[in-house]
């Protein structure tokens, strides 16, 4: 019965999976990579950074969101979207380790835009 109340409430869920499609790979070799997100106002996305001949050290923000918010978890990032946004967002962040046991690192500059 409980199940049948919830049903006539709908709440809008955002969902937090991979928000970029085909991000094109970092290689750790002092390279700077644009990537691209769309999302909705006040949705968030998941974004992982792992490859599988990267070992990562260390992820740090370069350059924060101006108006969605930031956050590293693990090897990955969230990017939470506020809900008044109105036009685009960017952020940049920096990624330091190994590929194929030789050491570097990379840049990943985000433009996000409103859908």
């Amino acid at each position: 019965m409980f199940v049948q109340i919830l049903a006539c409430y709908p709440v809008p869920v955002s969902a937090g999976g991979t928000c970029i499609l085909h991000p094109q790979p970092f290689k750790l070799r002092s390279d700077t990579i644009q990537w691209l997100i769309k999302i909705k106002p006040g949705a968030e996305c998941i974004q992982g950074l792992r490859w599988s001949t990267i070992m990562i050290d260390a992820i740090a923000v370069v350059d924060p969101p101006k108006s969605g918010r930031l956050v590293l978890q693990g090897p990955s990032f969230r990017y939470f979207s506020d809900p008044a946004a109105q036009g685009g967002d960017h952020f940049k962040i920096a990624i330091k380790g190994t590929s194929l046991h030789i050491g570097g690192t990379s840049s990943i500059e985000v433009d996000v835009v409103s859908q």
